[in-house]
């Protein structure tokens, strides 16, 4: 933890004042520039993992986003019919996933307990044992209005299920939680094993907050851009409102399964049952965590302070220390990343840093020095770029299994890596 932030003396004054008073409060932890400026636990709850409850829905946002990067799946703005192609579901064909992502499909949840805990006592009740297509044929009306719903959201998890061939456990084993220093969590799972995509993911609080750090990082872990900025922007800004009144405490417009408080998007959030909290504030290079007892007294209430508490309280803070925010000011040299995921199949991305406006070719050449693609060939703005290849050639011939060498020319600067295709 970094003990010499300079109001340290102020945030813990105003943490015991303002936080720690809530009773249902378990951790809160503050996260500034990377590093741990604050961490506390209370009611004897230490650093337990715990069910985060609906966070569970911004990790499962951010695993579909990694797949569509990847070109795992079809862009969500595709109709979801191209999700699902072996089921026969006529109301696939007027939406999208875009329209799942964001709450607004249409679904009316047939699934939806008479309390958030009753499928402990009547599992019946609980969406994630439902088959696919029973889920598919849920009554609905029409997509483009934000409805909360469990039992269509875990649509995504089946998304990513028939997409990758992999659980969204497992999926996240490999291009996830490794890099966040996340190992092998539970996470309640149901039809076809696949993972509740709402709910039921258990983390401790580091492990809950590291992915909104990742999101301020603007995707990077370490060396490696594991999520697009696009996905990012994507899904952390206003796609649809919630119908809450902007008051205290509200979050009245909604992401790809991210909470805003308003259309400018001034930070975002993962909101779990109860008071578990993932808020992101890019101006203020600043990651606030949260977790409560579900099953406390009005957990309902305890839930909106803690989010004013955290938006009006605790930032302000943090005004002094406005950063510059690395997504949009150029990097200060040349670079060519490793590609991820490596080795791969069937695509991959890497990506790239200009610190000027430059005239860039990316090639793919074989072992034997021949190219196989050409990439890019363009003039391109100073920043951070991505660059795919899904192991075709120039005449869009898959290649073979083997390993591949890619190089980047921009101005004076040169650079060569290797990535391995597997089959």
């Amino acid at each position: 933890m970094n003990t010499d932030f300079s109001k340290s003396e102020e945030l813990e004054s105003l943490i015991e004042d303002r936080i720690a008073t809530l009773p249902n409060t378990l951790g809160f932890i503050v996260v500034h520039k990377g590093e741990i400026v604050s961490e506390n636990y209370y009611n004897s709850s230490e650093s337990n993992s715990i069910n985060v409850w609906s966070v569970t829905k911004s990790f499962i946002s951010t695993l579909i986003g990694q797949a569509v990067d990847m070109g795992m799946l079809h862009d969500p703005d595709s109709s979801a019919s191209y999700f699902f192609p072996d089921v026969s579901e006529s109301y696939l064909d007027t939406i999208t996933m875009h329209d799942v992502l964001t709450m607004s499909s249409g679904y009316v949840d047939q699934f939806i307990p008479s309390n958030p805990f009753t499928f402990f006592f009547d599992p019946s009740q609980w969406w994630a044992l439902n088959s696919t297509e029973t889920l598919l044929s849920m009554d609905h009306s029409e997509p483009g209005s934000f409805f909360y719903n469990n039992s269509a959201c875990h649509l995504n998890s089946h998304a990513l299920y028939y997409g990758t061939g992999l659980t969204p456990s497992d999926f996240a084993d490999i291009y996830l939680f490794p890099h966040l220093g996340i190992n092998n969590p539970n996470w309640e799972s149901g039809y076809l094993d696949i993972n509740d995509g709402s709910a039921m993911l258990s983390l401790t609080l580091r492990e809950m907050v590291k992915l909104g750090q990742l999101y301020l990082q603007n995707g990077y872990s370490g060396d490696n851009q594991i999520l697009s900025s696009d996905w990012i922007s994507r899904a952390t800004t206003s796609q649809v409102t919630t119908g809450e009144t902007e008051e205290y405490g509200s979050l009245s417009h909604y992401g790809y399964l991210w909470w805003l408080p308003n259309e400018e998007g001034s930070f975002y959030a993962a909101q779990g049952l109860g008071g578990q909290i993932i808020a992101v504030f890019p101006e203020y290079d600043l990651v606030v965590g949260a977790q409560s007892n579900a099953y406390g007294d009005d957990i309902f209430l305890h839930s909106r302070l803690l989010n004013y508490r955290i938006g009006d309280e605790i930032t302000p803070l943090f005004e002094d220390f406005v950063s510059n925010d690395q997504s949009i000011l150029p990097p200060n040299e040349f670079s060519l990343n490793q590609n991820y995921p490596n080795p791969f199949n069937p695509s991959t991305t890497f990506s790239y840093e200009l610190p000027e406006a430059s005239i860039v070719k990316i090639n793919v050449y074989d072992l034997m020095g021949r190219i196989v693609k050409s990439l890019v060939n363009s003039s391109m703005a100073a920043g951070y770029h991505l660059s795919k290849w899904d192991a075709t050639n120039d005449i869009g011939e898959v290649v073979s299994a083997g390993m591949y060498i890619y190089t980047i020319q921009a101005g004076e600067y040169r650079s060569t890596k290797k990535m391995v295709l597997l089959k």
